[in-house]
C-alpha cells in the first residue's frame, strides 16, 4: 500500500528546496539576509542588533518595552521575545543609552544624547539604504512560509481520508500549482 502522507512530504522537502535555491524574491532574500553562506533561522538578525532596533523606535518617542516588542514585529514580521527585549532595555538603561521612568504601572523609556549618538554611529556603518526590511521581504515570507504549512495541514487531512477521487483532485491541484510555480520561476 502507498504511503500518501509520506509521498506528499517528500514532495513539499524538494519543493522547499527548489525555492531556497532561486532567484527573484526567495533568493534575493537568502543573499541579502545571509550574506548567501549558511543558514540562520527565519527572522534571525545579526548579534546584537536588538539595541539598535530599541534605539531606532525609541528615536521617536518614549515607548514601554511591550510596545517595542509590537514596533520589532511590524517591522521584522517577527515577535522578539520578552526575554531578548526586556534584558537589552536593562543593558542598554546601565549604559546610560535610554532612561527609563515608571508611568502608570509601565515602564517607559527614552533614548538619551548618548543613546542617540550610539545609533548615529550604527546607521552610519550601515551600507547606504540600508533597512531592517527594506521592502516588506520578511512578512512576506512569514506569510508564504504560514500558506505552505496550510496547504501541508490540508494534504495530510486528505490524505487521512484514504479517499482516493479527492486524493486524485488534490494531487491535480499540487501538479497544476506546482508547473505554475515553475513558470514563474523561469518567467515562462
Amino acid at each position: 500500500m502507498l504511503d500518501w502522507q509520506g509521498e506528499f512530504e517528500k514532495s513539499f522537502a524538494k519543493a522547499g528546496k527548489v525555492f531556497r535555491k532561486a532567484s527573484g524574491p526567495f533568493g534575493h532574500f537568502h543573499e541579502h539576509y545571509h550574506g548567501g553562506s549558511g543558514r540562520q533561522p527565519f527572522g534571525a538578525s545579526e548579534r546584537g542588533s536588538v539595541k539598535y532596533d530599541i534605539l531606532a523606535i525609541l528615536w521617536d518617542g518614549p515607548r514601554h518595552g511591550y510596545d517595542i516588542m509590537l514596533t520589532i514585529e511590524e517591522k521584522r514580521g517577527f515577535r522578539p521575545s520578552p526575554g531578548s527585549i526586556y534584558p537589552a532595555l536593562q543593558m542598554l538603561e546601565e549604559g546610560d543609552f535610554l532612561t527609563g521612568k515608571d508611568i502608570d504601572g509601565k515602564r517607559v523609556y527614552t533614548i538619551t544624547d548618548k543613546g542617540s549618538e550610539l545609533l548615529a554611529k550604527h546607521r552610519e556603518t550601515m551600507p547606504e539604504g540600508a533597512e531592517a526590511d527594506p521592502r516588506g521581504i520578511v512578512p512576506m515570507m512569514m506569510r508564504g512560509r504560514q500558506t505552505m504549512s496550510g496547504v501541508m495541514s490540508v494534504i495530510k487531512e486528505i490524505a487521512k481520508t484514504r479517499n482516493m477521487e479527492m486524493y486524485k483532485q488534490a494531487l491535480e491541484i499540487m501538479e497544476r500549482t506546482r508547473r505554475d510555480l515553475y513558470a514563474l520561476l523561469t518567467h515562462e
